[in-house]
């Protein structure tokens, strides 16, 4: 095949790093791609699918990963299981979904030494908070999850509840958290790039918990990960989760894979990218 033509939707997209991680990700696999930045609001998202379905391939962020799935003409297993896509691949039957934030998120919380285990707050209700909310009740945690509002987090409560019977999953609102957690895992935009100085959750909460995963790489220490570090424990950014998402896209777009150092060379690289062109 000849150049692949690649994109993003969401929006806004001011702070992603995305077509430089793609750009890299292509020369290393000595593929010739272009990346581009589609950044429209949701009431836009159908009028934009001729031109989504022109390209070979895209990725979907906020708000767009649980929208776009009734417009898709097929969705592989783990992506239906989680109700969210994040990979698009066009194929000779249409636009077909899949998640790669998965294998991102399984392999940064590996790169930390961070178990998905014990009892776990989950910050945010979107496409990557189901994900992670899978993930964690397949594992047996039991699982707080927080939203701006308790309706909102009752409602997500409730159809974790109904996936999977017998689980432990408890609502509250993130303002007025209050207790003690293994591990929190920050699925919200709160504390991105350029609002670095806001937290998801109250300052108590979140220094009483052993690890912290935040999906967010702009800044690569967000105002979460600087206080719970300070107070001993064990942090990563989302920057691994990007990269190795982005790795898992191309392989089903493109074909092609990527070594494990060449994938931490890449997120060493970015980590300065950022600093460089967001400081």
């Amino acid at each position: 095949m000849g150049q692949f033509t690649c994109g993003l939707i969401g929006h806004p997209l001011g702070h992603s790093i995305s077509p430089e991680v793609h750009r890299r990700l292509f020369a290393l696999s000595g593929t010739q791609g272009s990346y581009e930045l589609m950044d429209f609001p949701p009431e836009e998202l159908e009028n934009h699918l001729p031109a989504l379905r022109a390209l070979d391939g895209f990725n979907v962020t906020i708000p767009y990963k649980q929208s776009l799935l009734p417009l898709l003409d097929m969705v592989d297993g783990r992506a239906a299981r989680y109700g969210a896509v994040n990979t698009i691949k066009r194929t000779e039957n249409g636009l077909t979904g899949f998640n790669t934030d998965v294998t991102g998120f399984l392999r940064a919380l590996t790169q930390a030494d961070i178990p998905l285990t014990g009892n776990v707050l989950l910050c945010g209700t979107g496409g990557v908070a189901h994900m992670m909310a899978c993930e964690a009740l397949e594992r047996g945690c039991v699982l707080t999850v927080g939203a701006r509002t308790y309706g909102k987090a009752s409602a997500f409560a409730d159809e974790l509840t109904a996936r999977y019977p017998g689980s432990r999953v408890e609502p509250s609102a993130l303002a007025y958290l209050s207790g003690s957690f293994d591990l929190i895992l920050n699925g919200t935009p709160v504390g991105m790039y350029p609002n670095i100085k806001d937290i998801p959750v109250p300052l108590n909460v979140a220094r009483s918990a052993r690890a912290v995963f935040d999906t967010i790489y702009n800044p690569t220490e967000t105002a979460l990960l600087s206080r719970v570090r300070a107070a001993g424990a064990k942090v990563q950014n989302g920057l691994a989760m990007l990269v190795w998402q982005a790795a898992a896209a191309q392989e089903i777009w493109t074909g092609k894979t990527f070594s494990p150092e060449d994938i931490d060379t890449l997120c060493h690289d970015m980590a300065a990218y950022i600093k460089e062109h967001f400081a």
